[in-house]
């Protein structure tokens, strides 16, 4: 979880431009590979949304064969708060990383604007981060 949090802070400063040319031309140039920004926030993206896949999995797998065995509150995360959150999460970088993939052969209009829905990402990250026991005070 953390990595994923860390990853989504580092994703947007890879994009800075204005930051980027402004270290570019610092003493700071030299320990960080600034000219290689994009090459580090194409592979951030993909890691993430690996990373956000494996565990949606394993979560199917985990929550699935104890709903199976019978353990009613097993199923009932299937539809909570935070998984539908966390499926959607997913759809977008899903998303993302599929526009992502082929943006060589589609219009990069479509690209762009689908990238943008990181924003919306990032708020359901957010509320994603607190579920109906934190909201409710228990």
């Amino acid at each position: 979880m953390h990595a994923i949090l860390f990853q989504m802070a580092l994703i947007p400063f890879t994009m800075s431009r204005y930051t980027i040319a402004t270290f570019s031309s610092s003493k700071l140039n030299k320990y960080l590979p600034l000219d290689k920004a994009l090459r580090i926030h194409i592979h951030l993206g993909y890691t993430m949304v690996s990373i956000v896949f494996s565990a949606t999995i394993v979560f199917f797998i985990f929550f699935g064969l104890s709903c199976s065995e019978g353990e009613e509150a097993f199923c009932d995360k299937f539809t909570s708060e935070i998984m539908i959150t966390g499926y959607c999460i997913l759809g977008i970088l899903l998303l993302m990383a599929g526009t992502a993939f082929f943006r060589h052969s589609i219009p990069y209009e479509l690209f762009y604007g689908v990238h943008f829905i990181f924003l919306a990402m990032y708020a359901i990250a957010v509320a994603h981060t607190f579920d109906i026991a934190q909201r409710s005070g228990k």
